[in-house]
Formats: structure tokens, sequence, C-alpha cells
């Protein structure tokens, strides 16, 4: 068995986009946006103090940036603010930019596909510091109220006054006349001042009055507790972006509404590589935990999703994969959370491009009338596909050769990786080789960080190879050459473990785990494991091992190499394996790892249990077991 083989054509599947620019850089972000920015500090658990930023910032196209706008702190109302910063925009879409409130913290963005939309969190604050930030290229000019025309859906996290004491999400409908009317704005959310409890609640009377250059007010008058009072707004020049903040004192808060799909979408219609970033709270105020997170999603059009994120939670610092699910009505709303519950609504479906939706935004609410305990904002946009002529690799396709989860899981030492693009190799290589593997297969070669990796196989949209141990650093430059002619340099990030859990499809689930029974056979529906059973799980990306091994050398039969993580955990069903006899290198395998667990007593039953692997730097949920 050789499990590193078995979702190849899978993978391609997946990386087969529409193909947009090349690659990016600092000009591709060039120009006047419209932003939001809301960043909260915590301390004992609650929210000690936030502030809110809203106005225009212009980029130069040449890695520096001003701003101009509103930023309001604690209790007061919103003062005039200006600064500058700097900004780096990396091939794959990632923007590097200092952080306009705090310019100590740098915010971890990503730049949409057709350049219109900017979004981002600072993941790597030292100190419990979360962030979002959302902005949306200017109007050139000559807008008017008409622009705002049909029905949007929104979401709104407001912070009063810095504190985490009256805390409310919500997701908001609003109709728009073209006439500076809203016809109807609801507002689904709750508040931490009023137990938590989801409300529908109607901010009647709403107006609005847009200037020509795009920005404006609104007023949503005293109606709905949840979505109320005045703010600054600011458009696109197609209206089909909508961003907000509080004029009021001490209204600290985020806002903001795309258009919708269309009135026939569903599941199918969501489908696809997407941008996305975050700010949840988890709990009320004094036992509230904080995080941030900037990433990426793959959506599959078939009620299920890949996430992959950058996640700042709390002061920790995460690589974080997982499955979701999502339920898409034909209104364009629907419901996106890890397992669905009834009665929720809690995101909508932007505008189309190319068919497909370009945005989703939704808020961490719960049912009507049901208690969360949950707040916070997601907004998500469509990502760049790339191509290029020649020996390509395209930005987005250095992959986990397990789970091929996007881009920014990060790589490590040791690990099966693929990478997709065109023109890789002259012809597909044949078998694979005898160990140890080689470092040159059809005249191809890859190197990370300028060291030579091992290659399994070579064709010419995909090379499966080993990263390099021993490499150290917060990032991988990787480079394929062919016949002597490299590609372009993709840099993505480093990680000091990856786990991916090598899957295979059944018609019960697309993602099910390898795991085999203490005599070698696979665990199935047919034949489920057993609380209290020994299972062996294979899988790539637990880091270095000790004793070391050598890059593309089969790992020890004897004495066994042990992973150097020692925070190495497995669930089944979020119930943890206390009884773990082996976590280290396969024997007689390259990169490929392997876990022996006990499967708890208290471990659910059923089908599609989940099994995530958590490491000291990251935490992976993609695939599943049947246990009976």
């Amino acid at each position: 068995m050789k499990p590193y083989c078995l979702r190849a054509a899978t993978a391609v599947l997946l990386f087969a986009g529409i193909a947009l620019p090349q690659t990016l850089n600092n000009a591709s972000l060039n120009g006047k946006y419209y932003f939001t920015h809301l960043l909260v500090t915590a301390a004992q658990r609650s929210a000690t103090d936030a502030q809110s930023l809203s106005g225009s910032l212009t980029f130069n196209g040449q890695g520096a940036y001003t701003y101009t706008g509103k930023l309001g702190r604690g209790n007061l109302a919103p003062a005039a603010s200006t600064g500058s910063g700097t900004y780096t925009v990396a091939s794959n879409g990632t923007v590097t930019l200092s952080n306009p409130i705090r310019n100590t913290l740098q915010v971890l963005g990503r730049l949409s596909g057709d350049g219109n939309v900017l979004l981002g969190a600072s993941t790597e604050a030292a100190d419990n510091t979360n962030d979002l930030l959302i902005a949306i290229k200017a109007p050139a000019g000559n807008v008017t109220n008409a622009v705002l025309n049909g029905t949007y859906t929104g979401a709104s996290l407001q912070i009063p006054n810095g504190t985490s004491a009256a805390m409310k999400s919500a997701v908001v409908t609003l109709v728009a006349g073209g006439n500076g009317q809203f016809s109807r704005v609801t507002a689904v959310g709750h508040a931490a001042d009023q137990a938590g409890r989801n409300l529908s609640q109607d901010a009647t009377g709403s107006t609005y009055n847009l200037t020509a250059d795009g920005s404006g007010a609104a007023s949503f008058g005293a109606a709905a507790s949840l979505f109320s009072g005045a703010r600054d707004v600011f458009v696109s020049q197609d209206g089909n972006y909508l961003l907000g903040m509080s004029t009021a004192a001490g209204g600290r808060d985020i806002f903001v509404a795309t258009k919708n799909f269309g009135t026939a979408a569903n599941n199918a219609s969501f489908d696809g590589r997407y941008w996305i970033a975050e700010l949840t709270i988890d709990g009320g105020p004094g036992e509230a935990t904080f995080s941030a997170a900037s990433g990426a999603l793959r959506a599959l059009g078939n009620g299920r999703l890949v996430i992959s994120e950058r996640l700042h939670h709390d002061t920790l610092l995460l690589d974080f994969t997982a499955v979701n699910s999502y339920a898409v009505n034909s209104d364009s709303t629907g419901n996106l959370e890890p397992v669905l519950k009834q009665g929720v609504n809690n995101m909508g479906l932007g505008v189309a491009l190319a068919g497909r939706p370009n945005t989703v935004v939704g808020a961490q609410i719960g049912a009507v009338n049901a208690t969360s305990d949950q707040y916070g904002l997601f907004f998500a946009v469509r990502a760049p596909s790339f191509a290029g002529p020649g020996i390509f690799l395209s930005p987005e396709g250095v992959v986990n050769g397990a789970s091929f989860a996007p881009a920014p899981n990060p790589v490590c030492p040791g690990a099966i990786v693929s990478l997709f693009g065109s023109g890789l190799a002259p012809r597909e290589s044949g078998p694979l080789p005898p160990l140890p593997l080689p470092t040159t297969r059809e005249g191809v070669s890859a190197t990370v960080n300028g060291t030579t990796a091992a290659l399994f196989s070579v064709s010419a949209g995909q090379v499966n190879i080993q990263v390099p141990f021993g490499l150290t650093g917060n990032t991988a430059t990787v480079v394929v050459t062919n016949a002597g002619t490299r590609s372009n340099e993709v840099t993505l990030p480093l990680g000091r473990t990856c786990p991916g859990i090598f899957s295979y499809s059944d018609a019960q689930s697309p993602n099910r785990a390898i795991i085999l029974h203490a005599d070698f056979t696979l665990v199935t529906p047919a034949s489920r494991a057993r609380a209290g059973e020994t299972v062996i799980i294979y899988l790539t990306g637990l880091g270095d091992l000790n004793p070391p091994v050598p890059t593309g050398a089969g790992n020890p039969g004897s004495p066994l190499s042990t992973a150097v993580d020692r925070q190495v955990q497995i669930l089944f069903g979020g119930e943890a394996a206390t009884n773990v006899t082996f976590i280290g290198g396969a024997p007689f395998f390259a990169g490929l790892n392997q876990i022996n667990a006990v499967i708890p007593a208290n471990a659910p039953l059923g089908t599609n249990v989940p099994v995530a692997i958590s490491t000291g730097n990251a935490f992976t949920d993609l695939v599943d077991i049947s246990i009976e």
C-alpha cells in the first residue's frame, strides 16, 4: 500500500480552475480603497479596548499607503485620523501591510481575484489583540443613491464602548430602493446584555445618502437594538459592496454587506476557492476567548468545504484546517457551520462573478429564540486563479500531499507535498523509484529554500516531492527546474509540522481516512473500528524525527524514528486518545508518518466520525472513520 498515491486524480481536479492573472505583485494593489477595521484587545477573558477605524486607504502600487478616516476608541465619538504604512503583495495574492490602527502589528491580508477587495487580520500579534480589516475599491466618481438598489445581505459585529459587556453580532438583510430609502432592514442576531438570545428585529425608516465619490451616511433609527443609529457608509462603483461604521460615541463596530447572488441559488452555486478573514468571540463577558483568522476556503459545490487558516486564538498561533458544512437557500442566504443546526441562516452569497458568488458574508448567530455564546463576523471573496507560460508553478498549487488543504496551510520538514502547475516535466515518470528517492526524474528537480527535495513522481501538471528535513524559518520558497530551466518561485508558510491524514472517497464519505485495523486491513463502513481497538493511522507532516532520517530515505524499522513534536494528539469525534503507542515515521516509507492509537471508550459511534490531529503548531480535522 502506498497511501501518498491515492488522491492525485482528485487533486488535479481541485486545481484546474479558470486561469486569470499569472502572478501578483505590489502593482496589483494600487489606488483608493474604502475600508473598515475593528481591533479588540482582551485581558482576563474580556475585551478591555476595542477600536474602530473607517475611511480610505490609498495604495501607490509600490509598497506604501496612506489613510484618512475616523478612529473610535472607548466611549468616545470617532475623530479624524490620518496615517501611513507599507505593504507587500506576494505572487499568490497574500498581502502583508502595517496595521492602520496599531502600526507595530502586521495585517495578513488577501487580495481578491478581481483586485476589488482586500481583507485580513493581524494573526501574528504576540499579545491578545485580534482584528478584522475589509477594504473595497473606491469608485472613480459619479455615484448617486441609485447605485444601492436591490437586496443585500450583511453582517455586523459591535463591541460598544470597547468592552464585551454588550457585544452583539447580527446578519442584516437590506432592501435598497435606489432612492435613498431602505424599504426593509432586518437584523437577526444576539447581544451579550440580552442573555445571548437570538432575535429578529426590523430597523424601520432607514435611509441613506451617497456623495459622488461613493462615501455617505446612513441612519437605521432606534427600533432595532441589534443594528441601529447613524453610520458612515462606503459603496463600490457598481453598488455590489457596502461598508459601514457607527458614528455614535462608543459605537465600536464593523459592518459589511454585499448584493445578493440571485433568487435561484443552491449548494452547487457555492463552488471554488475563496479568501476568508474572520473575527470571533467565544463566550460571554468575563469568560470570552478571542480569535482572528486569515486564510482560504474551497467550496466543493456539494454542501462541504475545506477551510485553511492562520488562526490567532487569544495568544496562541495555529495553522488550522477543517471541513465545514453549508446549506444554501434559493434567496442566496444560508448556513455555514462545522455542523449545521436547524433554523440557522448565518450567511449570504454575494453577486455573481463568472457564474459563481464573488463574496460570502456572515456572522456568528443562532436560530431565532435560541441562545448563543459566540459572536463574530466572517467575510470571504473569490481568490485569483493562475496560469503562466513555460515552466509555471502555480502560486496556489503547493499543497500537503495527503490533505490537499489550500494555502495558507504550510509545508514542513519531511512532508510529502504536491506541486501543481504547467510545463513542470517533459513527460510522466514511471513507477515509484526504489528508496532512497532520487533528486532528479525525467530531467526535473525541485528545491525548497534552495535545498534539493526528493522526488516521488513528475508530470507536466504535478510533481510530488518530499520536503527536505532540517529546514528552519517561517517561509518556504519552492522552485521546479525542468531541463535546466527554472520555474517561478512560490513562497508559502513553513511550519514545524503540517499534519495531513491520507484519505479516499466512498459512497458515504469523500474523505474516508486511511486507517487500518491491527491486522492491517482497512477500516471501512463494512469493517468498522471499535472502542478499545488499536488502529493505525497514515499521515504526513509530523515534522522532524528522532533519530533523524535522511531526506528521501525510508524510515527505519529498528529503532523506530519518533516525532520530535511531543504535543501530538489524535481525537476521534472530539475525544482524545489517551493510549497512543507510536507517533513517528512509518517503517520503510519515505515521508510517510504513522500513529498507532487506541480508540477511546467515550468516542462517538457512527459511519462518519471525525478524526483530528493536533500538534504544537497545527490542527487538522478533515477526515472521518467508521466506529461501532
